[in-house]
């Protein structure tokens, strides 16, 4: 018996299967939040409320081919017991793919579950802001202009893949060396709003998507370099569509602003 559902970022999953007077009167369930779910190790963290067996999870790419396939067995480890299943490194594109699962009961009944990652970095031709300020200047509106399409194409491309699930932009905003470590923080957060809210007025307002900003300000820098260093290609900005969050280190967290 079985039960199929996708992830798509809630709170708390909680799904149910079973017919016998057992089931009904207990029916299988996983608890699963998106916190459970560790991309940077490649694990998923889950509890079920029945003794469990064995877990099975496959990886497919955005064209629906097999790149790798692990069973797990708990040796019918105690209802609530914190279980765990990893999959391999991925080869090629490691940012975009799909993973089946199948939890087993020790009474063999089990359910099924997908989660789906994309990530997309949109490519564009970097914003100069005039120095510690954060307005974007009509002469370099044109450069927005020209990435806002590139953005809607990925977001087609990867509605395609992932059906209904919640997508998101995410405007990361950086810096060179040059000044306070702390101003600079400040200067590049301010200028990922400014360019975010150029999205939002010139298209993005009514589109379904949520926005998010975060300033790494020399966290996070393109060209490693000694302090106090004026280097062009570190003041940039990053334009990342995805359903997670993107794991970049660096000072505060992503803030929504649509």
């Amino acid at each position: 018996m079985r039960a199929t559902f996708t992830f798509i970022l809630s709170t708390m999953l909680v799904f149910l299967m079973g017919q016998d007077t057992f089931a009904r009167k207990k029916p299988l369930k996983l608890f699963i939040k998106k916190d459970n779910i560790d991309l940077a190790s490649r694990t998923i963290h889950f509890k079920l409320n029945r003794p469990a067996d064995s877990a099975e999870i496959k990886v497919f790419n955005l064209d629906g081919e097999l790149l790798a396939e692990r069973l797990e067995l708990y040796d019918g480890a105690a209802a609530g017991t914190d279980l765990s299943i990893s999959w391999p490194t991925l080869l090629g594109d490691a940012d975009n793919f799909k993973i089946e699962m199948k939890v087993t009961d020790t009474n063999e009944f089990w359910l099924s579950w997908e989660i789906i990652k994309f990530y997309g970095v949109v490519p564009h031709e970097e914003v100069v802001f005039e120095s510690g300020k954060h307005e974007i200047r009509p002469s370099e509106a044109p450069k927005l202009d020209e990435a806002l399409p590139k953005i809607l194409e990925m977001v087609r491309k990867f509605k395609k893949f992932g059906g209904n699930m919640s997508y998101g932009l995410y405007v990361a905003g950086h810096t060179d060396t040059v000044g306070k470590r702390a101003d600079n923080a400040e200067l590049s957060k301010r200028r990922a709003r400014s360019i975010a809210k150029y999205f939002i007025a010139h298209g993005l307002k009514n589109q379904k998507i949520s926005i998010y900003i975060r300033g790494f300000g020399e966290e996070a820098l393109a060209v490693k370099t000694k302090d106090s260093v004026d280097e062009e290609r570190n003041r940039r900005a990053d334009y990342i569509i995805s359903n997670f969050p993107p794991q970049i280190p660096g000072p505060g967290g992503w803030v929504k602003i649509k």
